[in-house]
């Protein structure tokens, strides 16, 4: 039987996310421990992040946004691991958290304020962009609202926080009513988070294409959940 990889698609650091209690190189020794292959750490970007940063300049507040996938990034070799970055981004208009893969720092040094533009903008500005996918996390969770599932490429339909109760049911039933890309994570903030989620994958991944392809192939046979993820 041919080999697959798991990977943890949704998950904070301590160094960026105020609500993190691991720091990256840790997540990732903790994720080896249990058989992953790699992360794709996904740290908060908001406006209170942003705001917590000062007056520095844009782009030094992006190179800070980046302080916990390097820190993973440096000893990620030794531990023959896979470590990407993606972010959780929120606008100002409300309170939806979206997960965004195959952006790189450039694309944030450009694009000053990004947090302070709203879902429909965002996603008009990268329509040709075959090599962006941007998943509605949580949907069901409160405080968030559905997004249309025509704006965004697909949803997070299993989050294993268990700290929350995110409908994860409602989310999979809109996935399949509107034949959107899914995705799994385990919403990682602290120990007890470890593993809840993510996907198998059946090659490793070393690059945002690579991640993107992969992504979108995802089927529900992929999904690492805690609980069946009903189609």
């Amino acid at each position: 039987m041919k080999r697959s990889y798991a990977y943890e698609t949704h998950a904070h650091t301590t160094e960026v996310s105020s609500c993190g209690r691991v720091r990256a190189a840790d997540a990732l020794r903790m994720y080896k421990s249990v058989g992953y292959q790699g992360i794709i750490f996904t740290d908060h970007f908001h406006d209170d992040y942003v705001s917590s940063l000062g007056n520095m300049s844009w782009e030094a507040k992006i190179d800070c946004y980046l302080t916990g996938y390097r820190e993973a990034a440096k000893v990620a070799g030794e531990l023959d691991m896979d470590v990407l970055w993606g972010m959780e981004l929120r606008f100002t208009e409300n309170d939806n958290d979206y997960l965004v893969y195959g952006i790189d720092s450039d694309f944030l040094k450009g694009w000053v304020d990004l947090h302070r533009s709203s879902i429909s903008v965002f996603m008009e500005s990268i329509k040709s962009r075959a090599d962006i996918l941007v998943y509605q996390a949580h949907p069901f969770r409160d405080g968030c609202r559905l997004v249309d599932p025509v704006i965004v490429h697909g949803l997070e339909i299993y989050n294993g926080n268990p700290r929350h109760d995110s409908r994860n049911n409602l989310a999979a039933q809109a996935a399949a009513e509107n034949s959107t890309l899914i995705l799994s994570g385990s919403d990682f903030h602290r120990p007890g988070d470890l593993a809840s989620g993510g996907v198998f994958l059946p090659e490793r991944i070393s690059c945002n294409a690579e991640l993107i392809t992969a992504l979108k192939a995802i089927s529900y046979d992929a999904l690492i959940a805690k609980e069946p993820v009903c189609k």
